[in-house]
């Protein structure tokens, strides 16, 4: 390949990586959006980063035994420019409650709706999760 044609395709290379997919799973495929459920827990992790942000907390069952729950939410870059939201708006330790749908598998997994933290919501109204 000659030089020029590397230098050419470089360039062209160069000139996409900021240009957003325009592909994406749907959420529907893993998490039924027919349902909605209520969960509380306590917040043990909180991955603030792109695609999706995640938030895994630990419920107590009724028996008293403890189950580790991942919530999915869209990537930091959207919730920093609809919800304003940052990096320590939840901490480990912080007690929530999350309303979203169930994953299809039973697995402990929530697709979310919305976020109560000391009883305030954190998503507003415009959110469509």
């Amino acid at each position: 390949m000659s030089t020029r044609v590397a230098a050419i395709l470089a360039g062209i290379a160069m000139a996409f990586p900021f240009v957003p997919s325009l592909s994406h799973h749907g959420s529907n495929v893993v998490y039924d959006l027919t349902r909605s459920i209520t969960v509380n827990g306590t917040v043990t992790e909180f991955q603030f980063v792109n695609p999706h942000t995640q938030i895994l907390f630990n419920v107590t069952a009724a028996d008293g035994s403890v189950v580790r729950w991942l919530a999915g939410l869209p990537g930091s870059i959207r919730l920093i420019q609809e919800e304003g939201w940052t990096p320590d708006i939840i901490t480990p330790g912080d007690e929530i409650s999350i309303i979203g749908a169930p994953a299809r598998n039973d697995a402990p997994s929530i697709w979310v709706e919305q976020i109560l933290l000391d009883g305030e919501p954190l998503l507003g109204e415009r959110y469509t999760g």
